[in-house]
């Protein structure tokens, strides 16, 4: 399956992803959605994902599940990079 993903424009830490081909301005989510999904910007398209191979960031698998039950997945990412800066 590939998809395309959309990052929160409010909370770059919260994502939306759709099957590619799909219009984002039709996907229809609950009233309960979280109101950060409500602003997206691109984030990553034509994504190719598949449940049995282990995707550092992403849980394929459930990402797979949300969109065939709902028709979009909303997810995190399990990587995470902190940086510092130093003083020079």
């Amino acid at each position: 399956m590939k998809i395309d993903i959309y990052t929160s424009a409010k909370d770059g830490s919260k994502y939306l992803s759709i099957p590619v081909g799909s219009k984002l301005e039709k996907v229809v989510l609950p009233s309960d959605i979280d109101t950060d999904l409500l602003t997206l910007s691109p984030f990553k398209t034509r994504l190719e994902i598949e449940p049995d191979k282990k995707h550092k960031a992403l849980d394929q698998k459930d990402i797979m599940q949300q969109i065939e039950n709902n028709g979009y997945a909303v997810h995190g990412t399990s990587s995470v990079i902190t940086l510092t800066a130093g003083t020079e």
